[in-house]
């Protein structure tokens, strides 16, 4: 496998049997898994927040009711 560098890209070479373009910048892809890992993180607190939200208005309405119950019962 003969590679090239890519013209104004240090960590870019180009592999002359395939024409692929090969990132030898290790620590990028690192980057990269790691933002995708607190993107899928921050998405499941979100949903976690949001169950958690809906569970509280129900139990609020619920309160709401019994309220209302006992205030008619008078």
């Amino acid at each position: 496998m003969e590679l090239r560098p890519v013209e104004g890209h240090k960590h870019l070479f180009r592999d002359m049997e395939t024409g692929a373009i090969l990132n030898t910048n290790h620590e990028a892809g690192l980057g990269i898994k790691h933002a995708k890992v607190v993107r899928q993180k921050a998405k499941e607190q979100l949903e976690t927040n949001t169950t958690d939200i809906n569970s509280i208005k129900t139990e609020l309405t619920e309160i709401k009711t019994m309220l209302r119950t006992l205030i008619d019962g008078r």
